[in-house]
């Protein structure tokens, strides 16, 4: 049985003397395909094969597992490659989707994934507004969205001093804060704009805003501690990334 689908490689592994295995995320869900002869000298295959490169892959059943048939090459996101801490981000993006897929039809999160590394490709964005938007939409889309219209006790929109709190996934005010609670992080306006914006926004318009300064840095800090909490897991990626960029320093 053939199938023909478009799908970005987020990961490969070697197999045999000179196969390889690779993950597909494909609009259907994650796919382990096999690649034949992959690692061969001048094999057809190797660089639409090669993670993070988004192509047209035809591919063949058979004792329920995915072989390669035949593949195009639709885009290699190029930008990636320069950069260690792009290559870095990239990896943590498709640890986060590995570990938290399903077997359900997703199109958004290849969507979202693709739209991610055409702006960490470009760097028409800082790479912590990238991380922290991913991380936030994919949460999202997970069903796992934070409860950001208003503060739940004076309904509040945009109060001066807003407070995202990470155990019951909302928003309050300073003025209706329970100082008590932990696990909450005091943030700017700005900041709780650009992750109403994360989660809300449609994707052809994910990424048309700007944050910088503190509110970046909270809108950051915020993301990633949102997507550990509802994930539970620890991911290597995460740490090798933080390792390279010294945010590791400043905890």
């Amino acid at each position: 049985m053939y199938e023909t689908v478009k799908g970005l490689v987020i990961r490969e592994v070697v197999f045999g003397e000179a196969d390889k295995l690779i993950d597909l995320l494909t609009e259907n869900g994650v796919r382990t395909v096999r690649v034949r002869g992959a690692r061969k000298q001048g094999s057809k295959y190797a660089a639409v094969t090669q993670v993070f490169s988004y192509g047209e892959f035809c591919l063949r059943q058979s004792g329920g597992r995915y072989y390669l048939d035949s593949a195009v090459s639709l885009s290699s996101f190029y930008g990636l490659r320069g950069r260690l801490e792009a290559l870095a981000l990239a990896a943590y993006f498709s640890e986060l989707v590995r570990r938290t897929a399903t077997d359900q039809p997703q199109p958004q999160i290849l969507r979202l994934f693709l739209i991610s590394l055409h702006y960490l490709s470009e760097q028409t964005r800082p790479d912590a507004q990238i991380k922290a938007v991913f991380e936030l939409r994919l949460i999202s889309e997970l069903g796992m969205m934070p409860d950001l219209v208003c503060c739940p006790v004076c309904m509040r929109y945009l109060p001066p001093a807003p407070i995202l709190r990470l155990d019951r996934a909302d928003m309050t005010c300073a003025d209706c804060w329970d100082a008590h609670e932990r696990n909450d992080l005091p943030v700017t306006p700005s900041a709780l704009q650009a992750v109403r914006h994360a989660v809300l926004a449609d994707l052809d318009r994910l990424f048309a805003f700007r944050v910088s300064g503190e509110s970046l840095r909270l809108f950051a800090v915020y993301a990633e501690a949102y997507v550990l909490r509802r994930t539970e897991n620890a991911y290597p990626t995460l740490h090798f990334y933080r390792q390279i960029t010294g945010a590791d320093d400043d905890d």
